[in-house]
């Protein structure tokens, strides 16, 4: 979900900085392309979230559900879940729960079907002798192995806010340290609400 985000403001960027260049390099102020840009980037995002609530609201598999299929097709700990509604590619339309193996370096995406809950297929990655990325996963991995709250448990608490369409661990500097970050479409929402769930007690706040 944020990695969408990002990508989407990079773009804007460049719609925003090209537009202005081109209507400087006229002679013009640049105001109404940089206006045209946010304009067309704000369209994009509303397709965005009714695509993504549309898809929230057919899917049959919770992300409880989802987690519990990927755990028994590859036992672990899970770090992630997250509906991804991207239609144009099967294989990244539905649940991609991310399941550390028994082995830390041992990274399992776990592709669930949203409406059967049948586990399409599953992606591995061993990090092993990829230093760079041991080293930038193994706090994520001690973070979710120590939590006293699995993301399962943090998905069914924030469930009660609606339908959860993410769950992970937080890393934004803006949200409660030690946290899961869940993403919760409510009843009758355009798009997702951001909720946390702290790793030790439980605790849901917003």
């Amino acid at each position: 979900m944020k990695r969408k985000l990002v990508l989407a403001t990079a773009a804007a960027v460049a719609l925003v900085t090209g537009g202005t260049a081109v209507a400087l390099a006229a002679g013009g102020t640049g105001a109404a392309p940089v206006q045209q840009a946010r304009a067309a980037l704000d369209r994009d995002d509303e397709r965005d979230d009714e695509r993504e609530a549309e898809a929230a609201r057919e899917a049959r598999i919770t992300a409880v559900q989802a987690i519990d299929a990927a755990v028994k097709a590859r036992p672990g700990t899970v770090v992630s879940a997250e509906l991804d509604d991207d239609k144009d590619d099967a294989d990244d339309d539905g649940w991609e729960v991310v399941v550390l193996g028994a082995r830390g370096s041992t990274t399992h995406t776990v592709h669930i079907d949203p409406v059967s809950g049948r586990v399409l297929g599953t992606d591995t990655e061993d990090d092993s002798d990829d230093r760079d990325d041991s080293d930038d996963d193994s706090d994520d991995i001690a973070a979710a192995r120590s939590a006293k709250v699995s993301a399962r448990q943090a998905a069914q608490t924030a469930a009660a806010k609606g339908i959860v369409t993410s769950v992970e661990l937080t890393n934004e500097d803006d949200a409660p340290a030690g946290s899961w970050d869940v993403g919760v479409l409510p009843a009758g929402g355009a798009h997702d609400d951001d909720w946390n769930v702290d790793v030790k007690t439980g605790t849901l706040v917003d």
